[in-house]
């Protein structure tokens, strides 16, 4: 008995390192993808064949279909891939997860060890590529070792009768077992853990081969739910990618009736050790489901899009763009972050917009943004310092460095907006001054400043050192304009204690035009070192 716990022990030991093998693979990998090869891949997917091999390769070589995703969500957020080309390369990751089942059938576990000892020396004494290598290797022998642990606890259990009784009504019925095999992927959110499983008990003959093509549907289909999950975020583009993913491995499984005994015979008769054949018939089951579905991509892209805009609509607050899986490839990460505080610019315009209206306090928008542009800069700024760059990278540290450098401006600007500003303005402070000072100075004050924020945002959404020198030029005009009317103002503050909160709004204005202009002299810099 204390034998077989061991076994089920190792079983379960196995299975977590293999997940375990596969997280680190991934992560690996996508942290070894620099701005170079992200424009190779930008290059690559712009045509639909190729976007479909892109799928392909990225999921082999990342041991999993979730990398190939994260680049497509990723390439749709920041305008480089339509939605359609994400649904093509989200289909070749379909079939390039299979993958790893063929490293599986194999029986290559053995040299594990040695892999991880070469992983190990990479490591730790190599730098750049080499140590990019080294770590993509470590996550694979621990991949293979798992495999082989599994294996491993396995064997003892054959000779069991309960276990020999479980498997054999595994056989008997194949909806039950496709329904497990669904869940079980679902729960682990791995495919390949359930065939590594699967090819371990078909090949020791502990599972019949009756069962095997049920299974193979199911953790095919269950593969779609990790998907899914993930793109119920709220983020637009992983909502409907996610949706799409599930849509269309769920839709596969009517069409697999008419072929269904083709694979079945193929299995029991075909030629070749039973492995391959299972290798081969996921591969199969995959590449059948992209060759029927790879004409009506575009119909796909568009009934998935119209369900996931039924299911919800993003809070005003919520982030579009970041993307935590894309984290580890930073590259990627930059861009997303980049397009998220380019969207949090048009948000701070828009509320500057409505700040300088007489009375903003019953417009909806006026509520809404003030609240969002804090949530927002704070999520881009934790998503700011989650990005990892590489010590080698010196494009991606210049880039780094831009980015944060703008970071600071505009989260200074949140505050701003969401703090003294904003109760100064619901109390009517900005009606007041308007009244003081009159019509033609109060919207001489608004355009100058309106013009000053305007210019320093886009400069920073169009990357555009033209627009950071325009908005110096005003920077001096407004200066100006702040200081007659301070001097106005100060004249009669002495005698008229209700003018104090119409100084202090007109203060919080003059830091917030001040707070912008460092957003252009951000991409002055950024320009200056380009240079």
């Amino acid at each position: 008995m204390s034998s077989h716990i061991f076994s089920y022990f190792n079983i379960l030991g196995g299975l977590a390192l293999f997940l375990y093998g596969v997280e680190k693979t991934t992560a690996a990998f996508g942290s070894s993808f620099g701005a170079a090869s992200k424009d190779l891949m930008v290059r690559f997917t712009r045509k639909k064949p190729m976007a479909f091999l892109f799928g392909v390769v990225l999921a082999a070589i990342a041991q999993g279909s979730t990398v190939a995703t994260s680049f497509a969500i990723g390439f749709v957020d920041v305008g480089m891939l339509s939605f359609a080309g994400s649904v093509v390369v989200m289909i070749g990751a379909s079939v390039g997860g299979t993958f790893v089942t063929f490293l599986l059938s194999l029986d290559i576990a053995v040299i594990s060890p040695l892999l991880f000892a070469v992983s190990l020396f990479l490591v730790r004494y190599g730098r750049g590529k080499a140590y990019r290598l080294g770590t993509i290797l470590q996550g694979l022998s621990l991949l293979l070792l798992g495999m082989f642990i599994l294996k491993l606890g396995v064997q003892p259990l054959l000779a069991t009768q309960g276990f020999a009784a479980l498997a054999a009504h595994a056989g008997e019925n194949g909806l039950l077992t496709g329904i497990a095999a669904f869940v079980v992927t679902a729960i682990l959110q791995n495919s390949s853990a359930v065939m590594a499983l699967a090819v371990t008990l078909a090949t020791s003959g502990a599972m019949p081969v009756a069962a095997v093509l049920p299974v193979i549907l199911g953790s095919h289909v269950g593969s779609s739910v990790t998907t899914l999950i993930a793109g119920m975020s709220g983020k637009q583009n992983a909502r409907k990618l996610g949706i799409c993913s599930f849509v269309y491995k769920v839709l596969c499984l009517p069409l697999y009736i008419p072929v269904f005994p083709w694979f079945e015979n193929y299995i029991f008769n075909g030629p070749g050790g039973l492995a391959s054949k299972i290798v081969l018939a996921q591969v199969g089951v995959a590449l059948y489901n992209a060759v029927v579905f790879y004409p009506f991509t575009e119909t796909l892209a568009r009934f998935s899009a119209a369900i996931a805009e039924r299911t919800g609509r993003e809070r005003l607050a919520a982030p579009v763009y970041l993307d935590e899986d894309l984290l580890e490839i930073p590259s990627m990460a930059i861009l997303l972050l980049s397009k998220e505080m380019i969207r949090l610019a048009n948000y701070i315009e828009m509320y500057c917009q409505v700040l300088f209206v007489s009375a903003p306090n019953g417009d909806k928008t006026f509520q809404e943004l003030p609240g969002a542009i804090r949530e927002l800069s704070e999520a881009c700024e934790e998503y700011m310092y989650g990005i990892h760059i590489p010590s080698d990278d010196d494009v991606l540290r210049e880039n780094y460095s831009t980015v944060s450098y703008s970071m600071v401006s505009f989260r200074q600007m949140a505050k701003i907006l969401s703090g003294e500003l904003r109760l100064l303005a619901e109390a009517g402070v900005g009606g007041q001054l308007a009244r003081e000072l009159g019509k033609t100075t109060w919207d001489e004050l608004t355009r100058v400043a309106m013009t000053d924020i305007r210019l320093a945002l886009r400069a920073f959404a169009l990357a555009d050192v033209d627009f950071a020198a325009v908005a110096g030029k005003y920077e001096r005009e407004f200066e100006e304009l702040d200081r007659r009317i301070r001097l106005r103002l100060g004249a009669d503050a002495l005698n008229r204690r209700e003018l104090a909160p119409l100084v202090d709004f007109l203060s919080q204005i003059f830091l917030l035009v001040k707070t912008s202009l460092e957003i252009a002299r951000g991409e002055a810099y950024r320009e200056g070192t380009a240079r």
